[in-house]
C-alpha cells in the first residue's frame, strides 16, 4: 500500500508539533510536512496530498480564501478546517469555500483522527494496520506514549519517569498531557483506568 500524505498549514509551530504526533502515533507510513502560512505550501510542494489540515487564521492570504485556492492546485485532496473559531458563520462560509468538514482546536484528538480515516481510503488502511486489536485511542498513542502510561500505573512520578525513561521532565509532562487529552480525562488515575478499560494496558 502506498503511504498516504497529510499536511498541515498553521503559523503556530508547537501546534503542528503537536498535530505530527498525534497523526503519525494513529497511522503508520503517513507522510506528514507542515507549513507556516499557504504561500511556503504551495511553494515546496510538488505532489498533491491526501488531507490538507488548514489553520482559517493565517498570515497573508487567510483560511477563507485559500481553500479555493487550493481545489484549484489540488482538487482531489481533501480540506480539514481546524480552527480556534467557534463561529458558526464563519465555520459555515469554510465549508460552503469547499472545506470538507472543520474541526475545533480545542476538541479531542480522536475528532481530528476519524476526520481523516473517514476522509482518505488510505488512511483507513494505515489505521486499520496499526491498531490491529487496540482501541482508537491505543491507536492514537505513541510507543512512548504507552511506555509512560505503562510507569503511570505503577504510580511513577513524572520525575521518576523522566529518570527511567531518561528524558527531561518536561517531555513527560507534554506526553502525560497528551495521555490525559486522547483518553479525555483529568487526572493520572482516571487516565490507567480508562486505559485498562480500552486494554490499553
Amino acid at each position: 500500500m502506498m503511504p498516504f500524505t497529510v499536511v498541515s498549514i498553521d503559523d503556530h509551530s508547537l501546534f503542528r508539533t503537536g498535530i505530527e504526533l498525534i497523526v503519525k502515533g494513529a497511522f503508520r507510513g503517513v507522510v506528514f510536512a507542515s507549513f507556516a502560512s499557504l504561500g511556503q505550501a504551495l511553494e515546496m510542494l510538488t505532489a498533491a496530498p491526501d488531507i490538507i489540515l488548514l489553520d482559517l487564521h493565517l498570515p497573508g492570504v487567510g483560511g477563507h480564501d485559500a481553500i479555493p485556492l487550493l481545489r484549484l492546485r489540488w482538487p482531489g485532496s481533501r480540506i480539514i478546517v481546524v480552527t480556534s473559531v467557534q463561529n458558526d458563520a464563519e465555520i459555515a462560509r469554510a465549508i460552503e469555500a469547499g472545506g470538507d468538514i472543520a474541526i475545533l482546536k480545542s476538541e479531542a484528538p480522536e475528532r481530528l483522527i476519524g476526520a481523516i480515516r473517514d476522509l482518505a481510503p488510505r488512511a483507513r488502511e494505515a489505521s486499520r494496520s496499526t491498531s490491529e486489536g487496540q482501541s482508537p485511542a491505543g491507536a492514537a498513542l505513541t510507543g512512548r506514549q504507552l511506555e509512560v502510561l505503562g510507569y503511570l500505573r505503577e504510580g511513577h512520578s513524572n520525575k521518576a519517569i523522566a529518570n527511567r525513561m531518561d528524558i527531561s521532565e518536561f517531555t513527560v509532562r507534554g506526553h502525560v498531557q497528551l495521555i490525559l487529552k486522547v483518553l479525555q480525562v483529568s487526572s493520572r488515575a482516571q487516565a490507567v483506568f480508562e486505559a485498562q478499560k480500552a486494554g490499553i494496558l
